[in-house]
């Protein structure tokens, strides 16, 4: 990312933000944070290495590539797609809005006593101090995966994904969401933060 247009909605003027202006990273950025619901981003411009760097240590991605046959951008382009469709609705066919919420981070204290009860939990490596662990495995684990609630739902294939069934409200989707985000606290004690925007 080299950088970003975005318009300020009290006065609609047009602004570029550099990529360190943005403050990016593990699902944030500064128009999640200090200027949440003050801008609309209009266009970025990224840049591109046209030698290809592959970061393939998600799961079993390498394993997944290699199977079918050497690594180049086709295979991981083609073995991203083939995982993303095997989890996520197609938008076209269900209404969704991809990942609802961020994986959290917890201080190491929290993990262990939570890994202590939970031996099989995944996670996910941070730092000394802290550990993330799978959103979609907590609301598995409170019984959400696959329900429906009125025209709002979870996705039976990704715990991550709340989907629209036709007609459901904004309303709807934002109360389906509280409801699991309250489960998650009274079972795991960890509070879920949406990756998504609420636009009121």
């Amino acid at each position: 990312l080299q950088k970003v247009k975005a318009v300020r909605i009290a006065d609609v003027k047009t602004k570029i933000f550099d990529r360190e202006a943005c403050h990016y990273g593990y699902r944030q950025s500064v128009f999640k944070k200090e200027l949440k619901g003050q801008y609309i981003i209009l266009s970025i411009v990224i840049k591109l290495s046209k030698i290809p760097v592959f970061h393939l240590t998600y799961h079993h991605l390498e394993k997944e590539v290699l199977s079918r046959g050497e690594i180049n951008l086709r295979h991981v382009r083609d073995t991203i797609i083939a995982i993303r469709e095997s989890k996520l609705p197609n938008p076209e066919e269900i209404g969704n809005a991809g990942s609802f919420f961020m994986n959290p981070i917890v201080n190491r204290k929290k993990f262990e006593d939570l890994r202590s009860a939970y031996p099989k939990m995944p996670h996910y490596f941070i730092s000394e101090t802290e550990e993330k662990i799978s959103a979609a495995w907590l609301i598995d684990q409170c019984g959400w995966k696959g329900k429906r609630v009125g025209n709002a739902g979870v996705y039976a294939h990704q715990a991550l994904v709340l989907v629209n069934y036709g007609i459901a409200t904004g309303q709807e989707i934002a109360d389906l969401a509280y409801q699991i985000q309250a489960d998650v606290d009274a079972k795991f004690g960890i509070k879920l933060i949406p990756e998504v925007n609420f636009i009121s």
